[in-house]
């Protein structure tokens, strides 16, 4: 393997209503048309609903709802997008987010990210705000994700 390829990673930009989520590719289980979840009594606003999903129940979320945000609203654009979650939790395999569009497939190297100016104030759930290919993305906290949907879903 060259140096090149171990100095890049496969990543989605994933666009919200306001900003746009950076993932590693590989954290993707599927893009999909919008599904309508099924909603939950004495959820938060952000949580959306549960989806079938392959025959398991997946916990739907707005980004921005559990930012602090508006609670996202799909368009005529919206995608599922389908998470691998990453502590091996079997009640919790996968997360959906709502997007308002189809994900941007994107290579990531130092050439073309760095540290955003801008200051984090958006909570436990967003590590690091950056600038890919000279745009804003927002690098989220997997675990921390992770455990607010399984806290809340299991309440």
């Amino acid at each position: 393997m060259s140096q090149a390829e171990v100095s890049e990673v496969r990543c989605v930009l994933i666009p919200l209503a306001t900003s746009r989520l950076l993932l590693p590719n590989a954290v993707v289980a599927e893009v999909m048309d919008y599904q309508t979840p099924v909603p939950r009594e004495r959820m938060p606003d952000w949580y959306l609903g549960d989806l079938v999903w392959r025959g398991t129940s997946v916990p739907m979320v707005s980004i921005e709802g559990m930012l602090g945000g508006s609670v996202a609203v799909p368009g005529v654009r919206s995608r599922t997008l389908v998470l691998n979650t990453l502590n091996g939790n079997k009640k919790l395999s996968h997360i959906g987010l709502i997007t308002q569009a189809l994900p941007t497939l994107v290579r990531v190297n130092l050439d073309n990210l760095e540290p955003s100016k801008i200051r984090n104030d958006l909570g436990t759930l967003i590590n690091l705000p950056v600038t890919v290919n000279n745009s804003l993305a927002l690098i989220p906290d997997l675990d921390e994700l992770e455990r607010q949907v399984h806290e809340t879903r299991s309440t």
